[in-house]
């Protein structure tokens, strides 16, 4: 009985490291209070993805370009962060994000490889513009 009730904290205790990386991995923007404008220059390199936060307000537009070749990114509103829940997929929909967000939130945008290169382990350098109006 007692391994009953162990067996959930064991599992759970053993997810927190992995859990630890997830959130380190995510980036919260600051734009320039003037412009509203940030570049982003970063790696992705395998299977890793880079994740950036972006503080939106209802009906703001959100434009994001990805500036580099083979590398994509997707947009996830606020609670959302399952690829089949993505409001934008780049290695479908393209490089260019340009749209009003309809709900106050935290929208993230993950930057990532495809999976043909991600398997060979490359590395790549990204460079990406974020604006809000």
């Amino acid at each position: 009985m007692r391994l009953k009730l162990l067996l959930p904290l064991l599992f759970f205790t053993l997810s927190l490291p992995s859990m630890a990386k997830e959130l380190s991995l995510t980036k919260q923007l600051e734009f320039n209070k003037v412009t509203q404008e940030k570049n982003v220059v970063g790696t992705v390199e395998g299977f890793d993805s880079k994740r950036y936060q972006i503080k939106v307000k209802a009906n703001q537009r959100l434009n994001v370009k990805m500036e580099s070749d083979d590398v994509y990114f997707n947009i996830y509103s606020p609670y959302k962060n399952k690829d089949d829940d993505a409001l934008f997929v780049g290695k479908s929909q393209g490089k260019h994000f340009n749209a009003a967000l309809l709900k106050d939130g935290l929208y993230m945008i993950r930057v990532y490889l495809k999976k043909d290169e991600a398997k060979e382990d490359i590395k790549r350098i990204f460079q990406m513009h974020i604006s809000l109006i």
